[in-house]
């Protein structure tokens, strides 16, 4: 199953960046991160309602999901809407946030009790290595220093809000809980966009309502559900190592949508981020099987 849902998650978070060009041509960074998370909150909802899930109990419960709402939602995704606006391409975006898989790896050890290894720490070198291959031509459109330093945010708050997830993610019910923390993310971007926007900006384009539609139901719903669910099933060091891939893809998916050329950079680039991926894969799957051994013992 995960050899079907990582590849599908990666798909659908690299279109996010595309979308997020189109979006923020037609609206301001902050009122797109928070109209697309209450759509998406609203969406979620309603999902839980029409089928019975269970709702948080208990002040744990709806702290760890503030706590993972505040990082991954609010602080990434209006981080990154902000970027976008900036004139940050979507190839650096997806460039500079792929390198979070590194901040899990060397804080997974010390948060989770998740060690990498030789061969988890080598597959990250050659992925982070494809990566920067691959987004060579993405370093001198970089937009503003200001437009950069949302990128490392953006990061931050991605790469935390992961670590929090895993530790305390188990016990969420992946409807309901991922309808709190979008809410909770809608709840603390919407003040600041009143106050830098001068209100909630809503998108006057088709192609603007079109890519809010899919940042809102795409990204911010289903790609974010994939997440939750692969967190569950493997470390999070290798669930988050799948965002090395996001780089080569977005540039691969630039070329029908955004017009732009495909270099060969590009492709060996993927190539070689795609063997680090496989290598930080097996590394965690031995890892796993040598926790089910020591169980059993």
């Amino acid at each position: 199953m995960d050899r079907v849902l990582g590849p599908l998650f990666v798909l659908l978070w690299s279109s996010g960046f595309l979308a997020g060009v189109f979006a923020t041509r037609d609206v301001p960074g902050l009122s797109l991160a928070t109209v697309r998370l209450m759509l998406a909150g609203g969406l979620l909802v309603a999902v839980a309602v029409a089928t019975g899930a269970r709702w948080p109990r208990g002040r744990r419960e709806w702290r760890d999901l503030v706590v993972t709402g505040v990082l991954i939602q609010a602080v990434q995704y209006g981080a990154t809407s902000c970027a976008l606006a900036f004139g940050v391409s979507a190839g650096l975006a997806a460039l500079v946030l792929c390198l979070s898989p590194v901040v899990v790896a060397a804080l997974g050890g010390p948060v989770l009790g998740e060690r990498l290894g030789p061969l988890g720490w080598l597959g990250s070198a050659v992925a982070v290595a494809g990566a920067l291959v691959a987004g060579l031509d993405h370093l001198d459109d970089g937009g503003s220093i200001a437009g950069l330093a949302l990128l490392g945010l953006g990061l931050a708050g991605f790469a935390g809000g992961t670590l929090h997830q895993k530790r305390v993610g188990d016990r969420m019910d992946l409807r309901t809980g991922s309808a709190v923390q979008v809410l909770v993310g809608a709840a603390v971007l919407a003040p600041l966009a009143l106050l830098v926007d001068g209100g909630v900006v809503l998108p006057h384009t088709a192609t603007g309502a079109g890519a809010l539609a899919w940042l809102t139901v795409v990204n911010s719903g289903a790609a974010v559900l994939l997440l939750f669910a692969l967190l569950r099933r493997g470390t999070a060091a290798s669930v988050s190592g799948l965002l090395y891939l996001v780089p080569p893809v977005t540039a691969v998916l630039a070329v029908p949508v955004l017009g732009q050329p495909l270099e060969p950079r590009t492709l060996a680039g993927l190539a070689v981020t795609l063997t680090g991926v496989v290598l930080v894969q097996r590394a965690s799957r031995e890892r796993q099987r040598g926790g089910l051994a020591a169980t059993r013992q």
